[in-house]
C-alpha cells in the first residue's frame, strides 16, 4: 500500500522519487533529519552517500538471521566513532560520523 498523503506524525515527510533529491531538499530545509525504524531507507541513504551520522544500538542478542544493516551491495564507507554509551543490560549506543572512502592497508 503506497502513501498518497503526508504521514500524520508531526515533523514527518513523504519522500518522492528520486530519493536522493528528496532527501537533499529535506537536508537543505532542516538542521537534522532522522530516520527511525526503516532499515531499507537507511541502506538507500548510505548507497547515495546521504548519511552524515549513524547511530547504532547494539543489543546483547544473537538471532543468527534477519536483515543486515551492512548487507550485500553496500558501498565501502569509513566510519569515525564520536560517542559510545554502555548500559547495565549490555546494550551499546554507538554514534559514528561518516568519513568518506575507507583507507586500505596491511597490519605489520
Amino acid at each position: 500500500m503506497a502513501l498518497t498523503a503526508p504521514p500524520s506524525w508531526q515533523g514527518s515527510a513523504l519522500l518522492a522519487q528520486p530519493i536522493e533529491e528528496s532527501v537533499a531538499a529535506l537536508k537543505d530545509r532542516h538542521r537534522e533529519v532522522h530516520v527511525i525504524g526503516s532499515l531499507n531507507l537507511v541502506q538507500s541513504l548510505l548507497r547515495f552517500g546521504l548519511v552524515d551520522r549513524l547511530d547504532l544500538w547494539v543489543d546483547p542478542v544473537v538471532l543468527g538471521t534477519g536483515k543486515k544493516v551492512f548487507g550485500d551491495g553496500m558501498p565501502p564507507t569509513a566510519l569515525r566513532l564520536i560517542e559510545s554509551t554502555g548500559y547495565s543490560n549490555g546494550t551499546l549506543h554507538l554514534a559514528y560520523d561518516t568519513a568518506g572512502e575507507p583507507a586500505y592497508g596491511t597490519i605489520g
